[in-house]
């Protein structure tokens, strides 16, 4: 689809795959190449092409989180637009059409630890870092994505994750909620796959997506209502 992300599909599995080459920055133009895939995915969705979808990172890293050259710019209305794309993304992942499986090949970090943390289904590695890092390196933490946190983690793993800037990795990860499943490194992306395929093999699609509306919804609507505030919070 583009230079910084790839659409696969593999029977009635979608895999959407970011890959800047990098750390996999959620800047402005790798949140629009997302949500391209993410259209085509839906719209195949629509037709029952696609039952489920794999959302991956590249061999070095699932995401690193927001590009921080745009924060650093001084411009305050090109910051708040990527803020607000990303917790947008991730509320779309929540609200999928179809299971949406995180294979978290890599490090997850602030944004990309959001991100991973909206999918129905996280596998990792051990080298799957996961971090929400802001109070670590001077940013306060936005309500959208400390409620993001609150719907997934466990409560120990919600407080020091936003207060410690706390890492979990390897069994910590999967207690604390950050994911669900552990392989080894080279198998993430095939596992996430055959969870997926599995998914859309064995969910009805329109239950799955009616229950987790259902299920998340107060969460979303706390999202949002963070989405819609963030000029206010981060004003001056």
């Amino acid at each position: 689809m583009s230079s910084l992300v790839s659409y696969a599909l593999n029977g009635s599995v979608a895999t959407v795959t970011l890959d800047d080459g990098k750390v996999n920055a959620l800047s402005p133009a790798m949140q629009t190449d997302i949500n391209a895939a993410l259209d085509q995915a839906a719209q195949a969705a629509g037709s029952g092409e696609v039952k489920a979808l794999v959302l991956a990172g590249n061999s070095r890293v699932f995401s690193g989180g927001f590009d921080l050259s745009v924060f650093a710019s001084g411009d305050t209305e090109s910051a708040l637009g990527m803020l607000a794309g990303g917790f947008e993304l991730a509320v779309r992942c929540l609200t999928f059409p179809v299971p949406v499986i995180m294979a978290a090949t890599g490090p997850a970090i602030a944004m990309g630890s959001f991100l991973l943390l909206s999918g129905d289904h996280r596998v990792g590695s051990p080298k799957s870092r996961c971090q929400a890092n802001e109070v670590a390196i001077g940013m306060t933490l936005p309500v959208a994505a400390i409620e993001i946190m609150r719907m997934r983690l466990t409560r120990a793993a919600f407080q020091r994750g936003i207060s410690m800037a706390a890492t979990f990795a390897g069994d910590a990860a999967i207690a604390g909620g950050w994911l669900d499943e552990i392989v080894e490194q080279g198998d993430v992306l095939t596992r996430a796959q055959e969870v997926a395929a599995e998914a859309a093999a064995t969910l009805h699609t329109t239950a799955h997506v009616a229950s987790k509306l259902k299920a998340r919804a107060d969460a979303v609507t706390a999202i949002r209502a963070g989405i819609d505030g963030l000029a206010t919070e981060f004003a001056g």
